[in-house]
């Protein structure tokens, strides 16, 4: 059984994997809490994940992967321990690994159940006159690409090429989205500059741009906000920020992100 840093003071099978339950789940539970910021976005009210995941030889994490409902918790949930394996690094501190009956390290697959829940019970998705909604969109030379979440949490994507809209695929997390050319550089060039696009179009004759900032953000302590530009001349003026997402989802620009 491998020995989380913190618990190494127990030495029963069952006193280990409490410790390491306990202690591993405080640790992400911020990383987690972070998924408060796009839920308010989606109006989620709760959400439950099966981190499961490997403690390899090295006493580090390998093999994510996360099995529930939302994909978007999904995602969270994996990147949790991504963070928290990089915090570990810099600060060295260390998994002892797993042992065979020979003292050998070994590695050691493991599971961690993940919840969310709203503090906010007033659920608008279901209101919503619409199926999807628009994520984030990804520009190529040849198209623009949506990523759109549906009511039932299903991630998809869809092309548009100018003359014509075509469905793309179906994922089960952002991750699995950002290991595919071409959404990969999209998602690099998001993690740099803290924004991404969502969508543009037209309200009462002006054409408006929405973008998310901080959605790759992964820390509880950093705003996401939505902020909207408008045409002008030619070229795209700040028109207004969004603080909370339930603001933005109550105003006349959320239907932009309708399908």
């Amino acid at each position: 059984m491998p020995i989380y840093f913190g618990c190494e003071e127990n030495t029963e099978n069952r006193s280990l994997v409490a410790c390491m339950n306990a202690n591993l789940s405080h640790d992400i539970q911020n990383q987690v809490t972070y998924f408060s910021n796009i839920a308010d976005y989606l109006q989620v009210q709760s959400a439950k994940s099966k981190l499961k995941f490997t403690i390899n030889k090295e006493g580090k994490f390998s093999d994510l992967y996360a099995e529930g409902d939302n994909p978007i918790f999904n995602s969270v949930a994996m990147s949790s321990l991504i963070l928290l394996q990089s915090k570990m690094d810099k600060a060295k501190l260390t998994i002892q690994p797993g042992k065979d009956e020979n003292n050998n390290p070994v590695d050691v697959v493991m599971s961690l159940p993940l919840r969310y829940e709203s503090d906010n019970k007033d659920n608008d998705f279901e209101k919503f006159p619409v199926f999807e909604r628009v994520l984030f969109t990804i520009k190529t030379n040849e198209e623009n690409i949506e990523v759109r979440i549906d009511k039932d949490f299903n991630l998809k994507t869809y092309g548009n090429n100018g003359d014509r809209e075509y469905y793309l695929g179906k994922f089960s997390n952002l991750f699995e989205i950002a290991s595919v050319d071409p959404y990969t550089e999209a998602f690099e060039s998001g993690f740099k500059t803290g924004l991404i696009d969502v969508t543009k179009g037209l309200i009462d004759g002006k054409e408006y741009k929405i973008q998310i900032k901080n959605f790759f953000e992964n820390d509880p302590n950093v705003e996401v906000l939505i902020i909207v530009f408008r045409e002008e001349n030619g070229s795209w003026a700040e028109y207004y920020e969004y603080k909370t997402k339930k603001e933005f989802n109550q105003s006349k620009f959320a239907k932009l992100t309708y399908r």
